[in-house]
């Protein structure tokens, strides 16, 4: 991805990437997740670009009109020049998590004490099922679990469009409700 990322300090040129859309007005969503997390496949289904600038960052648009983009984010957790650059200016974020490995749900534990305690925005909780089968109805959590005003959990399939496009729906309308 040679001009998204300088190689002395892996900064990402959001400038570059503004000016080759010809967007003003921009939006930025962040997925994040322990190692192994699905953020790949999530971005993938959810953006017609994705950008790999290296195995701790992803880049995706999601153009939403001619004049508003969306740039998504996936970063790995331990990343600080990440959420130094996309941390206060983001409209809310994603934690995802593979609902059936244990570790992986633990290490989205500590992402959301360190997000929740550092950033006022909105997020979702994502337990990613992939193609396996849910061990519980997914009615039976149906709407939503709500943990907060501004928080959400829900399960979803990282590889499915349809899937993704729900969380980010969801996440969204925290965020109209956190406006209103």
């Amino acid at each position: 991805m040679p001009g998204y990322v300088s190689q002395d300090r892996n900064q990402i040129n959001m400038n570059r990437l503004r000016e080759e859309s010809g967007v003003q007005r921009v939006g930025e969503l962040v997925v994040v997740g322990p190692p192994g997390a699905a953020k790949q496949p999530f971005l993938s289904a959810l953006c017609p670009r994705v950008e790999i600038a290296n195995q701790d960052i992803i880049l995706g648009s999601l153009p939403i009109h001619e004049e508003l983009m969306v740039y998504c984010y996936g970063i790995s957790y331990g990343q600080g020049f990440a959420w130094d650059l996309v941390g206060r200016k983001m409209l809310g974020y994603i934690v995802i998590f593979d609902w059936f490995d244990d570790q992986s749900f633990a290490g989205s534990k500590e992402i959301i004490e360190f997000t929740s305690s550092y950033f006022n925005a909105p997020f979702i909780i994502a337990a990613d099922i992939g193609d396996r089968v849910l061990p519980v109805p997914e009615c039976a959590i149906r709407p939503h679990i709500g943990l907060s005003a501004m928080t959400k959990f829900m399960f979803c399939r990282s590889n499915k469009p349809d899937s993704v496009r729900k969380v980010v729906v969801t996440l969204l309308d925290l965020l109209i409700e956190k406006l209103e």
